[in-house]
């Protein structure tokens, strides 16, 4: 299996069997965004699954281009499926997520869970520039054309390994009492809230590994590079087994090593 970072909160995953999935997949990334990415969408072909946690832009805005370029099964909550629909994916190319339901494609499963604290919200920056008025015209377009939806995480079983993936931290104990991951993919934004909360979450889960994303500058300036210091300390202090490996963006990298 070969694990690649995209930056936001995007994955591209290479099956032993030759699948390829991606999820959140966002690349079209500004000038300005930092670290540079060097992987186009064009770069992403073949793929035979797109998994999306909501339908914010930074998490779906390229999975059109992508779903028409590729023929990839996009599995997203209805209101994102109807989203899609509306910017020419073909109905048989969108599959509803249905929380709680395992799916199976060859060795590749799969289930979604909901946040039952309420819908995924805007990002901080965006909810600071809305308050303050300064939200520049082309910015308040995108956010408009991509609001948040219902939230969903995976959990995933790929090559004998559970992976687990988060596009927030706000969950509650119950919701992921019955997670047991090799892996989880958490963000770690430039927020000290959600930094404390993202190892709060990887307390709670117990993975052997956690992979941080969200952590770039991906779309200055609603976004800004995080320093992932604190996400360590404060984890080291809840779960001192649990390890970090900061992915470098654009680079594959096996994730079996990470576990021995």
């Amino acid at each position: 299996m070969q694990l690649t970072w995209l930056g936001a909160a995007g994955f591209k995953v290479d099956t032993s069997e030759g699948a390829t999935l991606l999820i959140n997949p966002y690349l079209s990334r500004p000038a300005l965004a930092q670290p540079h990415l060097p992987i186009q969408l064009t770069d992403l072909a073949p793929v035979d699954e797109i998994f999306l946690t909501d339908g914010r832009f930074d998490h779906a805005l390229d999975t059109p281009a992508l779903a028409q370029q590729t023929g990839a099964i996009v599995h997203a909550v209805e209101p994102v499926c109807q989203r899609l629909l509306g910017q020419g994916v073909s109905a048989g190319n969108l599959e509803n997520v249905i929380p709680q339901t395992p799916k199976r494609v060859g060795s590749l499963s799969w289930q979604a869970f909901t946040n039952q604290t309420g819908l995924n919200g805007h990002l901080p920056a965006v909810r600071q520039l809305i308050r303050n008025l300064q939200m520049p015209a082309h910015l308040g377009e995108l956010v408009r054309a991509w609001p948040p939806s219902e939230e969903v995480a995976f959990s995933f079983r790929i090559d004998g390994l559970s992976i687990v993936h988060f596009s927030s931290t706000h969950w509650s104990h119950a919701e992921i009492s019955q997670l047991q991951p090799d892996l989880a993919l958490l963000p770690v934004e430039r927020n000290p809230d959600t930094s404390a909360a993202a190892a709060r979450l990887a307390a709670l889960l117990q993975p052997k590994v956690v992979i941080p994303h969200h952590w770039d500058n991906y779309f200055p300036p609603l976004s800004e590079l995080s320093d992932l210091t604190k996400f360590e300390t404060t984890l080291n202090a809840l779960a001192p087994q649990v390890r970090v490996y900061k992915p470098v963006i654009g680079r594959s990298f096996d994730p079996i090593t990470l576990l021995h």
